[in-house]
């Protein structure tokens, strides 16, 4: 009886939104502000934490969305950053311009991507 307590708090657990996980994780840490006598940090928290309820009420699936959007913007980074590294091996082969050329494109569209992850995250 135990164990099938236990895995259905663990599927539970393993199927929880970041909504939930978020509203958990400033739950405890306002307890533990409030069991310190942390007032202000206490009240900061809890403001944060309406914040995080109002977004969820709208969307459960609110930071599920950001954190997805995420790892797919930073995969392409990485992907870039193979390039980059693929380019470099090249070096000797090509001409300085055109190296430099193929480097700062590929920096530039780096950049850009990781601007696109920091907007899109802010607008959500």
């Amino acid at each position: 009886m135990k164990q099938l307590l236990f895995l259905l708090a663990l599927c539970s657990f393993a199927f929880s939104t970041q909504c939930e996980v978020k509203i958990e994780q400033i739950q405890k840490e306002i307890a533990y502000a409030k069991n310190y006598n942390h007032q202000e940090k206490a009240l900061s928290l809890e403001l944060a934490l309406k914040e995080v309820q109002a977004d969820c009420a709208k969307d459960p699936l609110f930071y599920d969305k950001k954190l997805e959007a995420k790892k797919l913007k930073e995969q392409e980074v990485e992907k870039i950053e193979q390039e980059l590294k693929e380019l470099k091996k090249q070096k000797d082969y090509m001409s300085k311009a055109e190296y430099k050329s193929k480097k700062e494109a590929l920096k530039d569209k780096k950049d850009k991507i990781k601007k696109e992850i920091k907007e899109y995250i802010d607008n959500l």
